[in-house]
């Protein structure tokens, strides 16, 4: 299908889409389908571009107060990054986290009532929507149709933005997180974002096991522990290690850990409801459910003595900590592999690899062409030359110079470039994450982790093609990488199973069939509820906790019974309800797009 075609779809299917949304509290009211709360023709849009006739000054250093709502830091943004940005634009970005605030939600309305949440701003689409009629963000269709790199993406965007409430004309005022440069309906990556993945080594001395289920994926990681219990610095090995301050985001009212791994067997969990990768939908309570099977899952694993202790009240910062150790066995998240493997531990049979379950049937969505369900906006008091240095940075954000500083790290320290214009990975570009290497001095020094991006959102998807290399920004598939990953680990596991990667072996199972990817915006809570779903996000999340370390079978039957009949007296028939008519409008959008 031409890209045409996509956008004319799309577009057709956000005009007919009908939003019930609930203003944020804020100073101004902002009429989407009028001028937006400032002119998006200033000079920082063509200065930004190269195309003006005025110039950006940068001689004053600028503070950007970045509302974030991805980051897990809260403070300026420090070590070879902002080395980097201060170098490049004399700018210093404050990350505002509310993630990081510990209580998210009082910033929110504190900073919104303000009439000043950010200068750039992160959040995902329902309180964008809000903020925009509040007046807090900025209309900048004039300085992404006058940017160099932003306005390679303008079709997409306003595709986005199309959908906001009385915008059919399509006036930008956020910028889609994660966008491609690839197509909504293919996969081009060789791992699933959600799969078991555990460590070939372990795996294979105890035989490599066949699994057809979760009783058999028990089994294992059982055995796997019991053979080897500790790392070889001597820590404490565990085949599970969760975490609970992921819990509650957003608008989610499930334990994430179980949530996301209801993608193992064909649902997402979203809000209420779980979206099957078939189009159909059920409530998160039923008690056939995805998500009900993996509290159990993790319920039985506790059982055996497979769950870290730590897990009731570790956070993340706890848990990958562990990762980087090899003191978790079983992986979830395709991008945990980044805290371990190399090549070198590869060849070693070292590493972590998909084991298949024969069971599992996917959901894994094509390529986010469209966005995530995030983006970036610019606060609506952003005037002048500060308005324009705000535009210049995120243009500079979606440009390969500025790609390949977010997803590959340092050029020369992290990777070289060949005479064929191919970037390959030094052992620091292989180690910096996991190790948090020093970083020269040059590039402001500290660790390399320490200093990474704490934006921690991408403005362009690492499946992406850099034009500079003709390859993608994610160095997992660069031709020296992947030559360089002809290791004993791979050559085993295609040997095992009979094609090359992941992908290519659940397509021939068909335990996998992308679901077409889009990018809508859906209606925001109303005060009622938003109150109900709060309370019961901290009945679901509370109960889920408890059950997966209850003490019998009886006793975890027992809390989700409870726990049900404790829902119906905080309406959650009326949380359902409205989950299911905001999800069934991207249910019917994926189904517009194939057509």
């Amino acid at each position: 299908m031409k890209k045409r075609r996509f956008f004319s779809t799309m577009l057709a299917v956000i005009c007919t889409l009908s939003l019930v949304l609930s203003g944020c509290s804020g100073s101004k009211k902002t009429d989407v389908s009028g001028a937006g709360p400032k002119d998006s023709s200033g000079a920082g849009t063509t200065s930004a571009s190269g195309n003006g006739s005025s110039e950006i000054d940068h001689t004053s250093p600028l503070t950007l107060e970045v509302y974030d709502v991805a980051a897990n830091y809260q403070g300026v943004q420090s070590g070879w990054f902002g080395k980097v940005v201060k170098d490049k634009f004399n700018l210093e970005l404050n990350i505002i986290a509310p993630q990081a605030s510990g209580d998210g939600e009082a910033l929110y309305q504190t900073r919104s009532a303000s009439g000043k949440l950010g200068d750039i701003i992160l959040l995902d689409n329902s309180p964008l929507q809000d903020c925009i009629k509040a007046g807090l963000i900025s209309d900048i269709s004039n300085d992404v149709k006058n940017s160099k790199n932003l306005n390679q993406y303008f079709d997409q965007y306003k595709t986005f933005n199309s959908g906001l409430e009385g915008n059919s004309e399509g006036k930008i005022f956020g910028l889609p997180c994660q966008i491609t440069n690839t197509s909504p309906t293919v996969y081009s990556e060789n791992t699933l974002y959600i799969s078991p993945l555990l460590p070939w080594d372990y795996y294979s001395e105890i035989g490599a096991p066949e699994m057809k289920n979760l009783d058999d994926l028990i089994g294992v990681l059982e055995k796997m522990q019991k053979a080897y219990p500790k790392n070889a610095k001597g820590d404490a090995n565990y085949a599970i290690s969760l975490w609970r301050d992921w819990d509650k985001g957003g608008t989610q009212v499930t334990m994430e850990n179980a949530a996301q791994l209801t993608k193992m067997y064909g649902y997402e969990v979203n809000g209420a409801v779980m979206v099957g990768n078939t189009g159909d939908m059920k409530e998160v309570t039923d008690n056939d459910g995805a998500y009900y099977k993996m509290l159990h899952f993790l319920f039985q694993a506790n059982q055996k003595g497979l769950i870290d202790p730590d897990s009731g009240t570790q956070n993340w910062d706890n848990a990958s900590t562990k990762m980087k150790n090899k003191q978790v066995l079983l992986f979830w998240y395709s991008w945990q592999t980044g805290f371990w493997n190399t090549p070198d531990r590869a060849q070693e049979r070292n590493a972590y690899i998909y084991a298949p379950v024969k069971d599992m049937n996917f959901f894994q969505d094509a390529d986010k062409y469209f966005g995530d369900g995030r983006a970036i906006a610019l606060g609506s008091h952003m005037e002048g030359n500060n308005r324009a240095r705000a535009i210049e940075f995120l243009d500079w954000l979606v440009s390969p110079e500025g790609a390949e500083f977010l997803h590959d790290g340092i050029p020369g320290w992290s990777y070289t470039k060949g005479d064929d214009g191919k970037y390959t990975l030094t052992e620091n570009g292989l180690y910096g994450l996991m190790e948090n290497r020093p970083v020269p001095e040059e590039w402001g020094g500290g660790g390399f982790d320490d200093g990474n991006s704490k934006i921690n959102q991408w403005p362009l998807g690492s499946v992406s093609i850099n034009p500079n290399t003709k390859e993608k920004y994610h160095n997992n598939y660069w031709s020296s990488y992947l030559e360089a990953n002809k290791t004993t680990m791979s050559k085993e596991w295609s040997e095992k199973y009979g094609e090359a990667n992941q992908v290519a072996y659940l397509m021939k199972t068909g335990q996998l069939k992308p679901v077409p990817s889009v990018n809508i915006i859906l209606p925001s809570d109303t005060t009622d509820v938003a109150l109900i779903r709060s309370q019961c996000a901290t009945l679901i999340c509370d109960a889920s906790w408890r059950m997966v370390f209850a003490k019998s079978e009886e006793e975890f039957k027992s809390m989700w019974d409870g726990m049900k009949t404790q829902l119906d007296g905080f309406e959650w028939a009326q949380l359902v309800e409205f989950d299911k008519a905001k999800f069934q409008k991207v249910i019917d959008a994926r189904s517009a797009v194939v057509k």
